[in-house]
């Protein structure tokens, strides 16, 4: 009996060993197959986190060249308008320059024998005085006619002739030939400008 017992007790012994065996065994393959699932996981979250930095940086790096492109852009149009102001000021200044003394007596002789009788000839205040004393003798019989110069605060270089009545005008002033002048140098300075 006492051997029986003790084949009992081995075969308790046995079986709870083989059982803790087992047990331990699926423990340790549950948690390796956690471990795996874990790292599975962890390896899905790392690429997907990796592939939305990537997107985001490119993303930013778009945004910024767009931004740069736009920046550059904006200083190659405000430097145009930049030297286009500055050519067209140098344009209203050379015009309005040459346009006194005598420049302003050869121009009124050319325009004047074209039936200019009847007519407000205004010229600048500073010009007036000297054109008018100049062209009087030339001028006398269009002078009894009507034609009438006078200086004139609108008229800063060069003259304008009106009709008596306002109806119209003429403006040949240097402002005004300026403006005319402008389109063509224009024009010209944006080919130059763009190459």
């Amino acid at each position: 009996m006492e051997q029986q017992i003790q084949d009992l007790v081995d075969s308790i012994r046995k079986e709870g060993v083989e059982k803790a065996r087992s047990d331990a065994e699926r423990i340790i393959s549950e948690a390796e197959a956690r471990a795996k699932a874990i790292i599975e996981d962890a390896e899905k979250e790392k690429v997907k986190l990796l592939e939305n930095a990537r997107a985001s940086i490119e993303t930013e790096r778009a945004s910024a060249e767009a931004s740069i492109r736009q920046a550059a852009r904006d200083v190659s149009l405000s430097l145009r308008k930049s030297i286009e102001d500055k050519y067209s000021q140098i344009l209203r200044n050379e015009c309005s320059s040459a346009m006194h003394g005598d420049a302003i007596v050869s121009l009124l002789k050319a325009v004047i024998p074209a039936a200019f009788t009847g007519k407000d000839i205004e010229i600048s205040e500073h010009d007036a005085e000297a054109v008018s004393s100049k062209l009087s003798h030339e001028f006398a019989e269009e002078i009894r006619n009507g034609l009438e110069f006078r200086p004139s605060q609108r008229v800063s270089s060069g003259f304008r002739i009106s009709e008596k009545d306002g109806s119209g005008y003429i403006d040949i002033s240097g402002e005004e030939c300026a403006e005319l002048l402008w389109p063509y140098l224009s024009s010209s300075l944006r080919s130059l400008i763009e190459d």
